[in-house]
């Protein structure tokens, strides 16, 4: 299946790369880094031996920081909560809107239309400009990357999710072995978990690769306005980079390397989420793929 679309794959070696990284920093910090951890600390390393911040180098492979920080450290610091941020988004949008959708077309009438009505308003607020107001009004302590994650992915889950599961549930629970699964004598419970539950959980596995994708991207512009419980994250090390150009211009070169690793960390994440949403809705859906080129 991963091999038959190019979108899932490359989406799935994007993760694993930095699924790779978060692996790496405490295996270079007890190996390689543990000479010289002053060097290397993702939050308070320094070297004085050279001004800062200095470009890419042997010694510092993505250069170093305004405040003297080595940002490959920096980088694979910031990895790990970024991706808590995204895995904790996608599981909470699959179980929200697995449970919903499955719930409002089993059982129908009022509790059909409570969920729809639910998801219709939810659909009518962005999760991501709600968890940027959530961040905004919290301390860092008090609003961490688990935070981000389960905060977006709840509101997104309520929303979208839920009205593009609830709406596969719909047409699984029209089928015709769905009365025959009845007439057989099968009890609710035994039905949806059997009968809809095994249909729905591809639809929620889309909804949660779109769903972190865009949790990636509300963790990136708090961690720029510093309003996230992140040491070093990616949206910190591009406000670093920005900052500190404009106080550095005319006297020393602009530290481009910084802003580049940050929003470079950003964007592959984030794609790499997106490819293998999009991957799976055209596996579904293969009219979808068709629609896009069109």
């Amino acid at each position: 299946f991963v091999v038959s679309h190019p979108k899932v794959l490359a989406g799935i070696l994007i993760l694993a790369v930095f699924a790779l990284l978060t692996v790496a920093q405490p295996v270079l910090e007890a190996t390689v880094w543990a000479r010289q951890p002053q060097l290397y600390d993702p939050q308070f390393g320094f070297d004085s031996a050279i001004a800062h911040p200095s470009a890419p180098s042997t010694t510092h492979w993505l250069g170093t920081s305004s405040l003297g920080r080595d940002v490959f450290a920096m980088f694979l610091h910031a990895t790990r909560p970024t991706l808590l941020v995204a895995l904790s988004a996608g599981l909470s949008i699959a179980a929200v809107s697995v449970l919903l959708g499955s719930i409002a077309a089993f059982r129908r009438g009022w509790v059909d239309g409570l969920v729809s009505h639910l998801s219709d308003a939810m659909v009518l607020l962005p999760a991501m400009l709600a968890v940027f107001v959530l961040g905004i009004s919290r301390s860092d302590e008090e609003f961490g990357a688990l935070h981000v994650g389960l905060s977006f992915g709840i509101l997104y889950g309520l929303g979208p999710a839920t009205a593009t599961v609830r709406a596969a549930a719909l047409t699984v629970v029209a089928k015709g072995f769905m009365d025959a699964a009845r007439v057989a004598g099968g009890r609710g419970p035994w039905i949806v978990t059997r009968h809809v539950l095994p249909h729905l959980y591809p639809h929620a596995a889309v909804q949660a690769m779109i769903g972190a994708t865009g949790a990636v991207i509300a963790d990136a512009f708090l961690s720029f306005r510093s309003a996230v419980g992140e040491d070093v994250g990616f949206g910190q090390m591009v406000y670093d980079g920005l900052v500190w150009s404009g106080y550095l211009a005319g006297i020393a070169a602009t530290p481009w390397w910084i802003m580049l690793a940050g929003a470079g960390g950003i964007t592959l994440l984030a794609a790499a989420f997106y490819l293998v949403g999009v991957g799976l809705r055209e596996a579904l859906d293969p009219r979808s793929e068709r629609r896009d080129r069109a």
